[in-house]
């Protein structure tokens, strides 16, 4: 399937899910509702590093995130993620690249008892890249950006109704970059 056929069937999953929850708002059970949190871990480019470079590939990696709890198993995310910077340099020369991200995921929810859910997520990004390079007293830079899907998995420990801590991985993965986190959500 083409990236452009994958991202418009993962837009369209969330965008159901987000409509869903208009229908079934109708009352409100302690399951539903909107949350925010922030997150804060490592990234990693996929990559390797030619011999005689030197390669940084890892950065911190913080995310924000917002969403809605549509009912005890499916949640609407919005988020912006700063993935960090990577670079590459050999004798005078360096070259630098940040990434990015802002987008929209589906999260499948599983609740394991009262406090601890498991969850997976799939959607779709707008990965932007600022890169630079210099040698010898020149320098030059680029930006791009485009779709990314995102994909991961996760687990949420619940402290209480309203506060819990969340782990989990996440791929971005026309970007090739895998994120490992921790954070803080709140759930309103």
């Amino acid at each position: 399937m083409s990236l452009k056929k994958t991202s418009i069937a993962a837009l369209v999953a969330v965008s159901g899910l987000v409509a869903s929850s208009a229908v079934m708002a109708q009352s409100k059970p302690a399951d539903q509702g909107f949350y925010v949190g922030g997150s804060i871990g490592q990234s990693e480019a996929d990559g390797s590093c030619p011999g005689g470079f030197t390669c940084d590939f890892k950065d911190t990696d913080w995310k924000i995130f917002g969403g809605y709890r549509i009912n005890k198993n499916f949640a609407a995310e919005v988020f912006y993620a700063d993935h960090g910077e990577i670079s590459v340099s050999v004798g005078g020369a360096k070259a630098t690249a940040s990434s990015s991200t802002f987008g929209v995921v589906g999260l499948g929810i599983l609740p394991l008892g009262n406090q601890f859910e498991l969850f997976g997520k799939i959607g779709i990004g707008s990965t932007s890249v600022d890169a630079t390079a210099s040698a010898g007293g020149f320098s030059a830079g680029a930006k791009d950006s485009g779709s990314d899907v995102v994909f991961g998995v996760g687990g949420v420990f619940n402290f209480s109704r309203n506060l819990g801590v969340r782990a989990e991985y996440e791929r971005y993965n026309d970007s090739e970059i895998d994120v490992f986190s921790i954070g803080i959500q709140y759930r309103f």
